[in-house]
């Protein structure tokens, strides 16, 4: 039996922010594949396997607190455009998680709630983790 990652690090552009609790999760960005069967003749079939790599993408999703500087600094990211740097990792007794993406982009024009108790969800879209 593990022990679940709970309290990452997460760094953007060397800076660590502070995100709100399990709210922290990426993709690995290797892509969906497809599997589909050629016909080999009299009934027999052999699996056509794919990768559509469009879709080779690696997503990076949080939460953070609304304050001031963090909407700053979500505002930074943006106008970063693709040249962001995200970093992952975490600990465990069994071990250690790291996972590294380059060339990160916010995409979507994230909404910034004012109000109490509010949070920022941010989603990035990078090359693969390494």
């Amino acid at each position: 039996m593990g022990t679940q990652v709970s309290d990452p690090t997460l760094t953007i552009n060397n800076v660590i922010v502070a995100i709100v609790p399990n709210t922290l999760s990426f993709t690995e960005g290797l892509g969906e594949q497809a599997m589909t069967v050629a016909s080999a003749g009299g009934g027999n079939v052999e699996p056509v396997f794919s990768n559509n790599v469009e879709t080779n993408l690696s997503m990076i999703k949080f939460e953070m607190p609304a304050f001031i500087d963090n909407i700053a600094a979500h505002r930074a990211w943006k106008a970063a455009s693709n040249q962001n740097l995200v970093q992952i990792s975490g600990r465990t007794p069994e071990g250690v998680i790291t996972r590294t993406f380059s060339q990160a982009a916010v995409l979507s024009d994230t909404e910034i709630p004012l109000q109490s108790d509010a949070n920022i969800a941010v989603e990035f879209k990078a090359l693969p983790a390494i």
